[in-house]
C-alpha cells in the first residue's frame, strides 16, 4: 500500500485501508477496498482528510508498520474527549468521569509496548481534525508522549528513583496528563483558545492561566503525576516557562518557574510533544509537513526550553521522513521512505515508485527498482512532500 496525500488523489485507486469520519472517527466513511471517484475525492478533501492508504504493487512490508488497532484505539481517545468535552458542557469537576480516560490511555499504551518490542513504532499519526482543534491536539499530544516515553525507560526510572522500576515505567499517567493538558482552554473565552505561543511571545496572563484551570478541572481526580503535567507542560527547561511557583527561602519569598529537573519527567516529555504538534499549525489552517516543524525546534528560541537528553530521542521517535512518506527527490523522481537513518535522519533509504501504478493496481509485472540509501548518495536529497518544496528544512 501506498499513502497518498489526498490532493493526489485519483480516480481508480482502491483503498489499502478504510477512512474514518474526522468529526466522528468510530464512524467509517469509505472501507477498504472502495474504488474512489472524482465526486468521492471531492468529498474527502472537503472534510479536509490529509492522507488515504491505497493499494500499490511491491509495498507491502508497510502493512506491518501501520497499525489499525492503534489508530483505532486513538480516534477513539479523540472520540471521548469530543464526547464529553463538547460547547455545551458543564465542565464541573463532580460531572466528570476521568476512569474512561484512563482505561483508554492504558490499553493504547499496552498495544504500543507490545508492538514496541517487535518493531519500530514509527510516527504515523492517522487522526483527523482541524488545526485549532484543541482535543485533536491533546489527543496527537498524548500519543507521541507514550511513543517518545517507550524509548525513554533508563531515563524514567534514574528519574523517579523513589519508585519501583514497573511503577517508574509505567506510562499511563503521562498520556492521561497529556491528553487532558488542555482542557483548561475550554474555559477560555473563543478568542484567546487558537492562540499558539512562539519563542517570541507566552501569551497573555489570561491564556497562560489556562494551565492551572485544567489542575483545578482535575486536582483529586487523577494520578498526581498525571495532574503535574496538566499544571506544568509549559515549563521550560531553561526557566523561563509557566506558571510561577512560590518558594520560602528564609523569611524571603520567590515567585519564580520551575527548571531543569525541577521539572517532572513526564512534563518534560509532555513539553516537547506539545511544542512540536503546536509549530504544525501554520496561519490558515495549514498542516505543516514533520520536517518543518522539527527544523522549527531546532530554533535556538525553542532549544533552550527542552530536556537535552530527551530531543534526540524524540527525533528518532518523530522522524522527519517516516517510511510510508511519500516524497520527490531533487532529481524530479517520485519515492516513497522505507527505512530511517538514524544517523541521518534527513537522508533516509528511499524506494523509486511510479505514481501511475496507483491508478492500477492489480498490476504485477512490474520492474522493482533498488532502493537507494540517500545517506550513500548525497548527489540526491528530498525536495517536496506533495506540493510543499522541503528542502530549506534539511537539517
Amino acid at each position: 500500500m501506498l499513502r497518498v496525500p489526498v490532493e493526489q488523489a485519483k480516480p481508480n485507486m482502491i483503498l489499502a485501508r478504510s477512512v474514518s469520519n474526522p468529526e466522528k472517527p468510530e464512524h467509517i466513511l469509505l472501507k477498504a477496498g472502495y474504488c474512489l471517484e472524482e465526486e468521492t475525492i471531492s468529498r474527502l478533501r472537503s472534510l479536509r482528510i490529509r492522507n488515504l492508504w491505497v493499494k500499490y504493487p511491491n509495498l507491502d512490508f508497510l502493512d506491518e508498520l501501520l497499525d489499525p488497532e492503534v489508530v483505532q484505539k486513538q480516534q477513539n481517545l479523540y472520540g471521548s474527549l469530543k464526547e464529553r468535552f463538547s460547547e455545551a458542557q458543564d465542565l464541573c469537576l463532580a460531572k466528570t468521569d476521568y476512569s474512561i480516560y484512563v482505561e483508554q490511555v492504558g490499553s493504547l499504551y499496552t498495544r504500543l509496548l507490545n508492538r514496541e518490542k517487535t518493531s519500530p513504532a514509527f510516527y504515523i499519526s492517522e487522526l483527523q481534525g482541524e488545526a485549532d482543534d484543541i482535543l485533536a491536539h491533546c489527543t496527537t499530544v498524548a500519543y507521541l508522549s507514550l511513543l517518545l516515553g517507550l524509548r525513554l525507560e533508563n531515563y524514567l526510572i534514574h528519574e523517579r528513583p523513589k519508585l519501583p522500576t514497573h511503577l517508574a515505567t509505567d506510562l499511563t499517567p503521562l498520556g492521561v496528563g497529556c491528553l487532558l493538558h488542555d482542557i483548561g482552554k475550554m474555559k477560555l473565552p473563543e478568542e484567546l483558545r487558537g492562540f499558539h505561543l512562539t519563542a517570541q511571545d507566552l501569551g497573555s496572563p489570561e491564556w497562560r492561566a489556562h494551565t492551572e484551570a485544567g489542575y483545578e478541572m482535575i486536582q483529586g481526580g487523577l494520578d498526581p503525576s498525571a495532574a503535574q503535567v496538566v499544571l506544568n507542560h509549559h515549563q521550560h527547561y531553561d526557566g523561563s516557562g509557566f506558571p510561577a511557583r512560590k518558594q520560602e527561602m528564609g523569611l524571603l519569598q520567590t515567585c519564580n518557574p520551575l527548571k531543569g529537573n525541577e521539572i517532572h519527567i513526564f512534563c518534560r516529555i509532555a513539553a516537547l510533544a506539545d511544542r512540536f504538534d503546536g509549530l504544525r499549525h501554520l496561519p490558515g489552517g495549514e498542516i505543516s509537513p514533520v520536517i518543518v516543524s522539527l527544523k522549527r525546534m531546532k530554533n535556538p528560541g525553542y532549544q533552550k526550553w527542552f530536556d537535552p537528553l530527551i530531543y534526540p530521542f524524540f527525533i528518532q521517535t518523530v522522524p522527519p521522513f517516516a517510511p510510508g512518506d511519500q516524497v520527490v527527490l531533487n532529481n524530479g523522481q517520485p519515492v516513497v521512505v522505507t527505512e530511517f537513518n538514524d544517523f541521518s535522519p534527513c537522508r533516509p533509504v528511499v524506494r523509486p515508485i511510479d505514481p501511475a501504478l496507483a491508478e492500477k493496481p492489480d498490476v504485477t509485472n512490474t520492474v522493482l527498482e533498488p532502493d537507494i540509501n540517500l545517506a550513500l548518495r548525497t548527489d540526491f536529497y528530498i525536495q517536496r512532500i506533495g506540493n510543499y518544496d522541503i528542502s530549506k528544512y534539511l537539517f
